[in-house]
């Protein structure tokens, strides 16, 4: 409970170191998924030259159209493996950026409990 100018000082600096780790954890966070986008894309780009030489060795329709097929599934799954790791990160960054929020709210709200 805050009874003193003391613990409003108090109160006011928790929860600003709180904010801040919860932007530092952020800030890390969208580093990581911007990485893991960057080296996503790339390796897409590899897979599309990859996937027109593929396609260009290709001797009668029926091979184009089964390369193609194959290529296409591939890609469908890739899309959705990398959907849900990039799912899972960005819930995991925004899980961890608000523990210190959490913690400052509930220590809050036991103070005025407390009271």
């Amino acid at each position: 409970m805050i009874r003193t100018y003391e613990d409003l000082i108090k109160l006011n600096k928790d929860t600003i170191e709180a904010a801040t780790s919860a932007t530092q954890v952020l800030a890390k966070g969208f580093e990581d998924i911007s990485k893991e986008a960057v080296a996503f894309s790339s390796k897409s780009m590899d897979g599309a030259v990859a996937a027109s030489k593929q396609l260009g060795a290709c001797k009668t329709p029926a091979d184009f159209t089964n390369v193609q097929t194959k290529l296409v599934k591939d890609n469908w799954d890739a899309a959705v493996a990398q959907s849900k790791k990039m799912v899972e990160l960005s819930n995991g960054v925004l899980k961890s950026a608000m523990e210190p929020m959490q913690v400052q709210t509930k220590a809050v709200l036991e103070g005025f409990a407390r009271a």
